[in-house]
């Protein structure tokens, strides 16, 4: 809510009950359901409220009574520039995981009509610096200059410069201190977004934006702790810039926290291979982590995967009868089943309808695992795919200080019974 904006609300008083998908503290007042932005449940705060609303947007004036899980956050960015990149670094980490917990059931409930228990939350060892990749919006300066930077959570048109991110290892916001020296070789824009990934101890980045890039190889060789350089323009296809090793994925999707995304691995690979299959498909499978460990119990697998780098690198892991396909999931799914399981890790929007309907109809398969960054999608496809019952659900705290929570769903058909 703008300053502007808050000048004509109403100002009162509320007691948060919780924390809502997206990290915004709920409180509820005369029928009015107001969401505000870093909150903790149990805070007593007077905030501007937009009259006149069922559900409005508040913007905290004073805090009256702090709840007892409110805490300094740690990070100077937080409170100065009032980062958008960490929702919840104001809560205990207990208290961040227990909100999550929350955020999945109620999701699951209200959304997908499922009623679940509150699900346990398994997590990393330490909630700081677990972050192996980070992408930054890039902005000239009338000199010339970049700087790179994160936005506001209260102004996304806002973007402020980093100069460190406490949830993110060291090494790679070292790395990004060495693009920005080879940045006057990025091409002639006001606005660009580069991302760098930690690969061992060296850097993999790139750049989205512009559609012409002449400098591109200049920028490359100033890059000396990097192992590739990938130019994703304005239209047109993800390119290379630098001549980088095939078996590196560098510019492929790749989960952030490393421990925990390994963790949730063993899991999901635990869960196939108790349903004994002989075939699963493993959808929107990235460079093909699951597919490998699955194969090398002798289980036949289809990996199916758009980017076109991950499927390449699946497939030097894979020998037939499994395989590794480039494509939409949507595309293929209908001819890659029967399968015995199915494990799909959509990205945030959730998996296209299509493909949901080839699952539900599908009465050969025995198991489905749904791996979800987003409990909102997670919970909508749930609610496309009626013939299927909930038998567990394990929530992975993959980004701590945010309110970002990655679930994984077991489903089974009601015959089948429970999961072993």
């Amino acid at each position: 809510m703008s300053d502007a904006s808050a000048i004509a609300a109403e100002l009162v008083e509320l007691v948060i009950e919780s924390i809502a998908h997206g990290g915004d503290g709920v409180a509820r007042k005369d029928g009015l359901v107001a969401f505000v932005p870093r909150t903790a449940p149990g805070d007593r705060v007077a905030a501007y409220i937009e009259t006149g609303k069922r559900f409005a947007r508040g913007r905290v004036s004073r805090i009256d009574a702090p709840s007892s899980v409110r805490v300094d956050p740690l990070c100077p960015h937080y409170t100065s520039d009032r980062c958008g990149g960490c929702q919840l670094q104001h809560i205990a980490i207990d208290a961040q995981r227990e909100a999550k917990r929350g955020i999945v059931r109620d999701s699951v409930r209200r959304i997908g009509r499922r009623d679940i228990p509150l699900p346990e939350v398994r997590a990393g060892a330490s909630p700081w610096r677990y972050r192996h990749r980070l992408s930054l919006a890039l902005r000239r300066l009338a000199d010339g200059s970049w700087y790179a930077g994160l936005h506001a959570h209260d102004d996304p048109a806002k973007v402020f410069a980093l100069t460190d991110c406490l949830i993110t290892d060291e090494r790679v916001v070292e790395l990004w201190r060495e693009v920005l020296s080879a940045a006057v070789h990025l091409p002639n824009a006001a606005e660009l977004r580069g991302t760098v990934r930690l690969v061992g101890d060296q850097g993999a980045f790139v750049l989205e934006g512009a559609s012409e890039w002449p400098g591109a190889d200049a920028f490359a060789a100033g890059l000396t702790r990097f192992v590739g350089v990938w130019w994703a323009p304005r239209t047109g296809p993800r390119r290379r810039v630098t001549r980088a090793s095939p078996a590196i994925p560098g510019a492929s999707f790749s989960q952030v926290n490393p421990e925990v995304a390994a963790a949730l691995l063993s899991h999901v690979a635990e869960r196939v291979i108790a349903a004994a299959p002989r075939y699963a498909i493993d959808a929107y499978a990235g460079t093909g982590e699951l597919a490998a460990l699955l194969h090398a119990e002798g289980i036949r697998v289809a990996a199916v995967e758009l980017d076109e780098e991950a499927t390449a690198f699946s497939a030097r892991r894979l020998t037939a009868p499994s395989r590794a396909i480039t494509a939409r999931v949507e595309d293929v799914i209908a001819g890659l089943l029967p399968a015995d399981v199915v494990v799909v890790n959509p990205p945030r929007a959730g998996m296209d309808a299509r493909v949901t309907a080839a699952i539900d109809r599908d009465a050969r398969i025995r198991r489905v695992v749904y791996i979800s960054c987003d409990p909102a999608t997670l919970a909508r496809d749930l609610t496309r795919l009626p013939s299927w019952t909930v038998a567990a659900v394990l929530a992975f705290d993959m980004f701590p200080q945010t309110a970002h929570i990655e679930t994984v769903v077991e489903l089974e058909r009601p015959s089948a019974g429970t999961a072993t």
